[in-house]
Protein backbone atom coordinates (compact mmCIF):
# COMPACT_ATOMS: atom_id res chain seq x y z
CA UNK A 1 0.00 0.00 0.00
CA UNK A 2 1.15 3.56 -0.67
CA UNK A 3 0.38 4.78 2.88
CA UNK A 4 0.68 3.45 6.39
CA UNK A 5 -2.78 4.90 7.03
CA UNK A 6 -5.59 2.96 5.39
CA UNK A 7 -9.21 3.62 6.34
CA UNK A 8 -11.87 0.98 5.60
CA UNK A 9 -15.46 2.24 5.85
CA UNK A 10 -18.73 0.24 5.85
CA UNK A 11 -22.03 2.12 5.49
CA UNK A 12 -24.96 1.36 3.19
CA UNK A 13 -25.97 5.00 2.72
CA UNK A 14 -24.09 6.25 -0.39
CA UNK A 15 -24.20 9.87 0.73
CA UNK A 16 -22.89 9.11 4.21
CA UNK A 17 -20.27 6.79 2.73
CA UNK A 18 -18.95 9.51 0.42
CA UNK A 19 -18.89 12.04 3.27
CA UNK A 20 -16.95 9.68 5.55
CA UNK A 21 -14.54 8.94 2.74
CA UNK A 22 -13.89 12.64 2.24
CA UNK A 23 -13.23 13.11 5.97
CA UNK A 24 -10.76 10.23 5.82
CA UNK A 25 -8.95 11.69 2.81
CA UNK A 26 -8.73 15.11 4.48
CA UNK A 27 -7.05 13.35 7.41
CA UNK A 28 -4.49 11.85 4.97
CA UNK A 29 -5.78 8.28 4.86
CA UNK A 30 -6.03 6.01 1.85
CA UNK A 31 -9.74 5.18 1.81
CA UNK A 32 -11.71 2.07 0.82
CA UNK A 33 -15.52 2.43 0.72
CA UNK A 34 -17.80 -0.60 1.16
CA UNK A 35 -21.61 -0.75 1.27
CA UNK A 36 -22.08 -4.35 2.39
CA UNK A 37 -20.41 -7.12 4.36
CA UNK A 38 -19.68 -8.94 1.09
CA UNK A 39 -17.74 -5.95 -0.21
CA UNK A 40 -15.86 -5.63 3.08
CA UNK A 41 -14.92 -9.34 3.01
CA UNK A 42 -13.72 -9.00 -0.56
CA UNK A 43 -11.37 -6.10 0.15
CA UNK A 44 -10.27 -6.69 3.74
CA UNK A 45 -7.20 -8.90 3.24
CA UNK A 46 -5.71 -6.97 0.33
CA UNK A 47 -6.40 -3.52 1.74
CA UNK A 48 -5.03 -4.31 5.23
CA UNK A 49 -6.79 -1.44 7.02
CA UNK A 50 -5.07 0.49 9.77
CA UNK A 51 -8.42 2.00 10.85
CA UNK A 52 -12.06 0.88 10.39
CA UNK A 53 -15.38 2.75 10.53
CA UNK A 54 -18.46 0.54 10.96
CA UNK A 55 -22.13 1.46 10.74
CA UNK A 56 -24.10 -0.66 13.21
CA UNK A 57 -27.04 -1.59 10.98
CA UNK A 58 -27.65 -1.84 7.24
CA UNK A 59 -29.84 -3.77 4.79
CA UNK A 60 -27.63 -6.84 4.44
CA UNK A 61 -26.33 -7.26 8.00
CA UNK A 62 -24.97 -5.58 11.10
CA UNK A 63 -21.71 -4.61 12.77
CA UNK A 64 -21.89 -7.45 15.31
CA UNK A 65 -21.57 -9.91 12.44
CA UNK A 66 -18.69 -7.90 10.97
CA UNK A 67 -16.88 -7.80 14.31
CA UNK A 68 -17.10 -11.60 14.54
CA UNK A 69 -15.44 -11.72 11.12
CA UNK A 70 -12.73 -9.28 12.27
CA UNK A 71 -12.12 -11.37 15.38
CA UNK A 72 -11.55 -14.47 13.24
CA UNK A 73 -9.08 -12.48 11.15
CA UNK A 74 -7.20 -11.31 14.28
CA UNK A 75 -7.87 -7.67 13.43
CA UNK A 76 -5.72 -5.22 15.38
CA UNK A 77 -6.86 -2.04 13.64
CA UNK A 78 -8.66 0.58 15.78
CA UNK A 79 -12.42 0.55 15.11
CA UNK A 80 -15.02 3.33 15.34
CA UNK A 81 -18.69 2.34 15.58
CA UNK A 82 -21.45 4.63 14.23
CA UNK A 83 -25.21 4.43 14.51
CA UNK A 84 -28.42 6.40 14.24
CA UNK A 85 -29.89 4.23 17.01
CA UNK A 86 -29.86 5.18 20.67
CA UNK A 87 -26.68 5.28 22.71
CA UNK A 88 -27.55 2.14 24.72
CA UNK A 89 -27.45 0.02 21.56
CA UNK A 90 -24.22 1.69 20.51
CA UNK A 91 -22.68 1.00 23.92
CA UNK A 92 -23.83 -2.64 23.81
CA UNK A 93 -22.15 -3.10 20.42
CA UNK A 94 -18.98 -1.49 21.77
CA UNK A 95 -18.94 -3.97 24.65
CA UNK A 96 -19.37 -6.88 22.22
CA UNK A 97 -16.39 -5.65 20.20
CA UNK A 98 -14.23 -5.29 23.30
CA UNK A 99 -15.33 -8.78 24.37
CA UNK A 100 -14.04 -10.09 21.04
CA UNK A 101 -10.66 -8.57 21.80
CA UNK A 102 -11.06 -5.85 19.18
CA UNK A 103 -9.74 -2.31 19.65
CA UNK A 104 -12.85 -0.13 19.81
CA UNK A 105 -11.65 3.47 20.03
CA UNK A 106 -14.91 5.31 19.36
CA UNK A 107 -18.70 4.92 19.33
CA UNK A 108 -20.53 7.91 17.92
CA UNK A 109 -24.17 8.69 17.22
CA UNK A 110 -25.12 9.78 13.71
CA UNK A 111 -25.08 12.19 12.05
CA UNK A 112 -21.29 12.09 12.24
CA UNK A 113 -19.51 15.41 11.81
CA UNK A 114 -16.00 16.34 10.79
CA UNK A 115 -15.47 17.81 14.26
CA UNK A 116 -16.40 14.48 15.88
CA UNK A 117 -14.66 12.05 13.55
CA UNK A 118 -11.60 14.08 12.53
CA UNK A 119 -9.89 14.11 15.94
CA UNK A 120 -10.38 10.34 16.32
CA UNK A 121 -8.83 9.64 12.93
CA UNK A 122 -5.99 12.07 13.60
CA UNK A 123 -5.21 10.52 16.99
CA UNK A 124 -4.71 7.08 15.44
CA UNK A 125 -2.98 8.12 12.24
CA UNK A 126 0.66 7.22 11.77
CA UNK A 127 2.76 10.16 10.66
CA UNK A 128 4.02 10.03 7.09
CA UNK A 129 7.77 10.20 6.47
CA UNK A 130 7.72 13.95 5.74
CA UNK A 131 5.79 14.63 8.94
CA UNK A 132 8.09 12.39 10.96
CA UNK A 133 11.08 14.23 9.50
CA UNK A 134 9.69 17.64 10.47
CA UNK A 135 8.71 16.41 13.94
CA UNK A 136 12.09 14.77 14.52
CA UNK A 137 13.95 17.86 13.34
CA UNK A 138 11.93 19.95 15.82
CA UNK A 139 12.51 17.36 18.54
CA UNK A 140 16.28 17.58 18.10
CA UNK A 141 16.13 21.39 18.22
CA UNK A 142 13.90 21.36 21.32
CA UNK A 143 15.94 18.70 23.14
CA UNK A 144 13.06 16.19 23.17
CA UNK A 145 15.56 13.44 22.34
CA UNK A 146 16.61 12.09 25.70
CA UNK A 147 19.30 9.59 26.66
CA UNK A 148 18.83 6.45 28.73
CA UNK A 149 21.79 4.50 30.09
CA UNK A 150 22.09 0.73 30.36
CA UNK A 151 24.83 -0.52 32.70
CA UNK A 152 27.55 -2.95 31.68
CA UNK A 153 28.89 -5.27 34.37
CA UNK A 154 32.24 -7.07 34.62
CA UNK A 155 31.72 -10.83 34.92
CA UNK A 156 34.80 -11.50 37.01
CA UNK A 157 33.58 -9.53 40.04
CA UNK A 158 30.11 -8.16 39.21
CA UNK A 159 31.25 -4.54 39.25
CA UNK A 160 29.55 -1.97 36.94
CA UNK A 161 32.21 -0.76 34.51
CA UNK A 162 30.29 1.41 32.09
CA UNK A 163 26.98 2.28 30.46
CA UNK A 164 25.65 2.41 26.93
CA UNK A 165 23.83 5.58 25.86
CA UNK A 166 20.50 4.84 24.17
CA UNK A 167 18.36 7.45 22.40
CA UNK A 168 14.72 7.96 23.39
CA UNK A 169 12.19 10.39 21.96
CA UNK A 170 9.64 11.83 24.36
CA UNK A 171 7.03 13.16 21.91
CA UNK A 172 4.69 15.79 23.43
CA UNK A 173 1.50 14.07 22.20
CA UNK A 174 2.52 10.54 21.18
CA UNK A 175 4.51 9.77 24.29
CA UNK A 176 7.72 7.74 24.37
CA UNK A 177 8.90 6.67 20.90
CA UNK A 178 11.58 3.98 20.76
CA UNK A 179 14.72 4.13 18.59
CA UNK A 180 13.50 1.29 16.38
CA UNK A 181 10.86 3.73 15.13
CA UNK A 182 12.76 6.99 14.75
CA UNK A 183 16.38 5.99 14.01
CA UNK A 184 15.51 4.63 10.51
CA UNK A 185 13.61 7.87 9.83
CA UNK A 186 16.56 9.97 10.96
CA UNK A 187 18.82 7.94 8.69
CA UNK A 188 16.45 8.24 5.71
CA UNK A 189 16.03 12.02 5.94
CA UNK A 190 19.61 12.99 6.80
CA UNK A 191 19.18 13.73 10.51
CA UNK A 192 21.60 11.18 11.93
CA UNK A 193 24.48 13.66 12.19
CA UNK A 194 22.67 16.21 14.41
CA UNK A 195 21.05 13.39 16.40
CA UNK A 196 24.41 11.73 17.04
CA UNK A 197 25.94 15.08 17.96
CA UNK A 198 23.25 15.58 20.62
CA UNK A 199 23.77 12.04 21.90
CA UNK A 200 27.53 12.51 22.19
CA UNK A 201 27.17 15.87 23.91
CA UNK A 202 24.66 14.56 26.45
CA UNK A 203 26.63 11.37 27.09
CA UNK A 204 29.92 13.20 27.66
CA UNK A 205 28.29 15.77 29.98
CA UNK A 206 26.62 13.02 32.03
CA UNK A 207 29.75 10.84 32.14
CA UNK A 208 31.75 13.82 33.38
CA UNK A 209 29.12 14.38 36.10
CA UNK A 210 29.21 10.85 37.47
CA UNK A 211 33.00 10.78 37.19
CA UNK A 212 33.11 13.90 39.37
CA UNK A 213 30.77 12.11 41.79
CA UNK A 214 33.30 9.30 42.16
CA UNK A 215 31.87 6.66 39.79
CA UNK A 216 34.66 5.07 37.75
CA UNK A 217 32.57 4.36 34.64
CA UNK A 218 32.82 4.90 30.92
CA UNK A 219 30.05 5.60 28.40
CA UNK A 220 29.48 4.01 25.00
CA UNK A 221 27.76 5.82 22.12
CA UNK A 222 26.78 4.33 18.77
CA UNK A 223 28.24 6.13 15.75
CA UNK A 224 26.39 5.76 12.40
CA UNK A 225 28.04 5.92 8.99
CA UNK A 226 26.94 9.51 8.31
CA UNK A 227 28.64 10.67 11.51
CA UNK A 228 31.75 8.51 11.20
CA UNK A 229 32.61 10.18 7.90
CA UNK A 230 31.65 13.72 8.99
CA UNK A 231 34.57 16.14 8.63
CA UNK A 232 34.48 17.59 12.15
CA UNK A 233 33.66 14.43 14.12
CA UNK A 234 37.12 14.09 15.68
CA UNK A 235 37.53 17.80 16.41
CA UNK A 236 34.06 18.05 17.96
CA UNK A 237 34.63 15.07 20.25
CA UNK A 238 38.04 16.36 21.36
CA UNK A 239 36.53 19.78 22.12
CA UNK A 240 33.64 18.25 24.09
CA UNK A 241 36.02 16.13 26.17
CA UNK A 242 38.23 19.13 26.91
CA UNK A 243 35.28 21.38 27.75
CA UNK A 244 33.95 18.94 30.35
CA UNK A 245 37.27 17.61 31.65
CA UNK A 246 36.56 14.00 30.70
CA UNK A 247 39.47 11.69 29.83
CA UNK A 248 39.08 10.28 26.28
CA UNK A 249 39.48 6.73 27.61
CA UNK A 250 36.07 7.06 29.32
CA UNK A 251 34.29 7.20 25.94
CA UNK A 252 33.70 4.18 23.73
CA UNK A 253 32.42 4.71 20.20
CA UNK A 254 30.41 1.73 18.93
CA UNK A 255 30.55 1.03 15.20
CA UNK A 256 28.67 -1.76 13.45
CA UNK A 257 30.16 -4.00 10.77
CA UNK A 258 27.97 -2.49 8.08
CA UNK A 259 29.12 1.05 8.95
CA UNK A 260 32.81 0.12 8.97
CA UNK A 261 32.53 -1.69 5.63
CA UNK A 262 30.80 1.12 3.72
CA UNK A 263 34.19 2.71 3.09
CA UNK A 264 36.85 0.52 4.72
CA UNK A 265 39.79 2.81 3.96
CA UNK A 266 38.09 5.94 5.27
CA UNK A 267 36.82 4.02 8.31
CA UNK A 268 40.36 2.82 9.03
CA UNK A 269 41.64 6.41 8.84
CA UNK A 270 38.98 7.89 11.11
CA UNK A 271 39.04 5.06 13.65
CA UNK A 272 42.82 5.18 13.83
CA UNK A 273 42.76 8.92 14.50
CA UNK A 274 40.17 8.43 17.24
CA UNK A 275 42.31 5.75 18.90
CA UNK A 276 45.37 8.02 18.71
CA UNK A 277 43.37 10.54 20.72
CA UNK A 278 42.68 7.94 23.39
CA UNK A 279 39.07 6.94 22.71
CA UNK A 280 37.94 3.32 22.96
CA UNK A 281 36.39 1.64 19.89
CA UNK A 282 33.82 -1.17 19.91
CA UNK A 283 32.82 -3.37 16.97
CA UNK A 284 29.09 -3.84 17.46
CA UNK A 285 26.84 -6.65 16.16
CA UNK A 286 29.78 -8.67 14.86
CA UNK A 287 28.65 -11.84 13.13
CA UNK A 288 25.32 -10.45 11.91
CA UNK A 289 26.54 -8.51 8.86
CA UNK A 290 29.57 -8.87 6.65
CA UNK A 291 31.45 -10.94 9.25
CA UNK A 292 34.71 -9.76 7.70
CA UNK A 293 37.64 -10.85 9.85
CA UNK A 294 39.73 -8.06 8.32
CA UNK A 295 37.77 -5.65 10.51
CA UNK A 296 39.21 -7.26 13.61
CA UNK A 297 42.65 -7.75 12.14
CA UNK A 298 43.21 -4.34 10.53
CA UNK A 299 41.09 -1.83 12.41
CA UNK A 300 42.06 -0.58 15.88
CA UNK A 301 39.07 -1.84 17.86
CA UNK A 302 39.45 -2.34 21.58
CA UNK A 303 36.17 -4.18 22.19
CA UNK A 304 33.96 -6.77 20.50
CA UNK A 305 30.23 -6.84 21.25
CA UNK A 306 28.53 -10.19 20.75
CA UNK A 307 25.08 -9.64 19.27
CA UNK A 308 22.04 -10.51 21.37
CA UNK A 309 20.72 -12.76 18.57
CA UNK A 310 23.45 -15.27 19.50
CA UNK A 311 23.15 -14.75 23.26
CA UNK A 312 19.38 -15.31 23.33
CA UNK A 313 19.80 -18.82 21.90
CA UNK A 314 22.81 -20.14 23.80
CA UNK A 315 20.78 -22.25 26.22
CA UNK A 316 18.86 -24.11 23.52
CA UNK A 317 21.04 -23.84 20.42
CA UNK A 318 24.35 -25.66 20.25
CA UNK A 319 25.35 -23.71 17.12
CA UNK A 320 24.98 -20.41 18.98
CA UNK A 321 27.19 -21.74 21.77
CA UNK A 322 29.89 -22.70 19.25
CA UNK A 323 29.72 -19.29 17.54
CA UNK A 324 29.88 -17.35 20.81
CA UNK A 325 32.80 -19.42 22.07
CA UNK A 326 34.66 -18.95 18.78
CA UNK A 327 34.11 -15.18 18.89
CA UNK A 328 35.36 -14.98 22.47
CA UNK A 329 38.47 -17.01 21.64
CA UNK A 330 39.21 -14.85 18.59
CA UNK A 331 38.70 -11.61 20.53
CA UNK A 332 40.93 -12.82 23.35
CA UNK A 333 43.76 -13.67 20.97
CA UNK A 334 43.48 -10.19 19.45
CA UNK A 335 43.50 -8.52 22.87
CA UNK A 336 39.90 -7.26 22.67
CA UNK A 337 37.46 -6.92 25.55
CA UNK A 338 34.28 -8.94 24.95
CA UNK A 339 30.80 -7.72 25.82
CA UNK A 340 27.74 -10.00 25.58
CA UNK A 341 24.58 -7.95 25.09
CA UNK A 342 20.96 -9.00 25.43
CA UNK A 343 21.32 -10.82 28.77
CA UNK A 344 17.69 -11.55 29.66
CA UNK A 345 18.38 -14.18 32.33
CA UNK A 346 21.18 -13.66 34.82
CA UNK A 347 21.76 -17.44 34.89
CA UNK A 348 23.44 -17.09 31.47
CA UNK A 349 26.35 -15.32 33.14
CA UNK A 350 27.85 -18.50 34.60
CA UNK A 351 28.44 -20.10 31.19
CA UNK A 352 29.58 -16.84 29.61
CA UNK A 353 32.14 -16.37 32.37
CA UNK A 354 33.37 -19.93 31.91
CA UNK A 355 34.24 -19.28 28.24
CA UNK A 356 35.99 -15.99 28.99
CA UNK A 357 33.43 -13.25 28.27
CA UNK A 358 34.54 -10.05 30.03
CA UNK A 359 31.37 -7.97 30.38
CA UNK A 360 27.59 -8.32 30.04
CA UNK A 361 24.59 -6.04 29.61
CA UNK A 362 20.87 -6.59 29.20
CA UNK A 363 17.52 -6.48 30.98
CA UNK A 364 18.65 -9.33 33.25
CA UNK A 365 21.35 -7.01 34.62
CA UNK A 366 19.55 -3.66 34.46
CA UNK A 367 17.08 -1.92 32.19
CA UNK A 368 17.98 1.36 30.45
CA UNK A 369 17.30 4.30 32.77
CA UNK A 370 17.46 8.07 32.85
CA UNK A 371 20.57 9.80 34.17
CA UNK A 372 19.24 10.46 37.68
CA UNK A 373 17.95 6.89 37.96
CA UNK A 374 21.31 5.56 36.77
CA UNK A 375 23.13 7.58 39.42
CA UNK A 376 20.87 6.20 42.17
CA UNK A 377 21.32 2.67 40.78
CA UNK A 378 25.10 3.06 40.82
CA UNK A 379 25.17 4.51 44.32
CA UNK A 380 23.33 1.48 45.65
CA UNK A 381 25.43 -1.14 43.88
CA UNK A 382 29.17 -1.43 44.12
CA UNK A 383 28.79 -4.87 42.58
CA UNK A 384 26.09 -7.18 41.21
CA UNK A 385 25.62 -10.67 42.63
CA UNK A 386 26.14 -12.98 39.66
CA UNK A 387 25.81 -16.78 39.54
Amino acid sequence: MSSANRLLILDDDPGVLQFLGEVGRQCRYDVALTGSTAELHEIYDTFEPSMILLDLRYDQGDAIEVMSYLKLHRCRAPIVLMSGLDERVLDAARRVGLGHGLTIVGATVKPVSMDTLGPILEAHRQLEIDEWADALRDAIDRDEITVDYQPKVRLSDGRPVGVEALARWLHPTRGLIGPDRFIPIADAVGLMAPLTERMLTRAIIDCAAWTAAGHDLGVAVNIPASSLTRDRLIEDIVQLLAAHGLPPSRVTLEVTESVAMQDPLLSLEVLSRLRLRGLQLSLDDFGTGYSNLQLLHRMPFTELKIDKSFISEIEANRNSQVIVQALVTLASQLGLTTVAEGIEEIAMCSWLRSIGVDQVQGFGIARPMRFDEAVRWLEGRSRIQLP
